[in-house]
């Protein structure tokens, strides 16, 4: 029998898979929260933070109000809907490798929901979709008081029914489960639960497991190749989207060491609108005479669009 109050996670089930299996050092739900990321990032900076608050510490939230994405765009969940996580690390890599860690967190999600026949891929720099439509998004920040950690958080739509997602184009593991072929759980039911409970599980327990192999080599190699080859923006037709207004089109042809996207340029836009003639935005793509390779790094871009979609 089914109700309406939110599907709260096992913790049981979390302390036995992810800290009584010796995976990760603690693992804190709370009931709501601003932002899990900020919280660990305040957490860092509190006396004897490396004792209180080692490496391989989770927190995650039944609900987040203030949550954040890229370019500081707003993201929240409802309670019992999401998932939104956060991991303390102090990663034994070359800070010039760290940039790759978040993209560990986004194999292990596209593992675990390809467990369920969910055909995830990520999309650079930080997201994991399904055929275009974004199911998680994935934020790293470097505490200031101690750049040797990394907070990495990850919000993951799980119970979100179509009209709470948070834009036309984003998805839920709800959704798509019955395009996967499976019945999908009833709000409020233990069924609902222990598909969120579940599969935050899965997913850090393949977390740890990737970063084990980072921690061992000292370096990201033994995964790089991994997470490259799950990455399906290459090969793909993109449009960059840039802070100046400007634009460029072309194809994703590889990840660079330091995290860029190296693309195939072929068209340029100077601008969204024409100050002279002002001409719409289709008028101010030009071709290049011959294409030319450039890498961009995701602080420098707003948007990564299909090239196909609107100017």
């Amino acid at each position: 029998m089914s109700d309406t109050r939110p599907a709260q996670l096992d913790d049981a089930l979390l302390q036995r898979r992810l800290v009584q299996s010796g995976l990760f050092a603690q693992v804190m739900r709370v009931e709501s929260t601003g932002s899990t990321n900020d919280d660990l990032l305040d957490a860092v900076a509190t006396p004897e933070a490396a004792q209180r608050w080692p490496h391989l510490t989770v927190l995650t939230a039944e609900q987040q109000t203030g949550g954040r994405g890229r370019q500081s765009r707003a993201w929240s969940s409802p309670a019992g809907s999401s998932l939104s996580t956060s991991l303390l690390l102090r990663p034994n890599v070359p800070v010039a490798q760290r940039h790759w860690i978040p993209l560990c967190l986004g194999v292990a999600l596209v593992r675990a929901l390809s467990d369920r026949d969910i055909p995830a891929a990520l999309k650079w720099p930080n997201d994991v979709h399904v055929q275009g439509r974004k199911i998680a998004g994935i934020l790293a920040a470097v505490p200031p008081q101690d750049p040797a950690a990394l907070v990495v958080g990850c919000g993951i739509n799980v119970l979100l029914e179509a009209d709470q997602l948070p834009t036309a184009s984003s998805t839920s593991v709800l959704l798509e489960l019955p395009r996967a072929g499976h019945t999908p759980p009833m709000p409020g039911t233990a069924a609902a639960a222990q598909l969120r409970s579940g599969l935050l599980c899965d997913w850090l327990e393949e977390t740890a497991r990737l970063l084990r192999r980072i921690q061992q080599s000292g370096s990201i190699e033994p995964v790089r190749a991994e997470i490259v080859s799950t990455i399906d923006t290459l090969g793909q037709q993109v449009r960059v989207e840039l802070p100046d207004g400007t634009a460029v089109r072309g194809e994703a042809v590889g990840v660079e060491y330091d995290g860029a996207l190296t693309v195939e340029v072929s068209m340029r836009r100077r601008s969204v609108l024409d100050p002279e003639t002002g001409g719409g935005a289709e008028k101010l793509w030009t071709a290049e005479a011959s294409p030319q390779r450039e890498s961009f790094h995701a602080g420098d871009v707003v948007h990564l669009r299909p090239a196909g979609g609107p100017a």
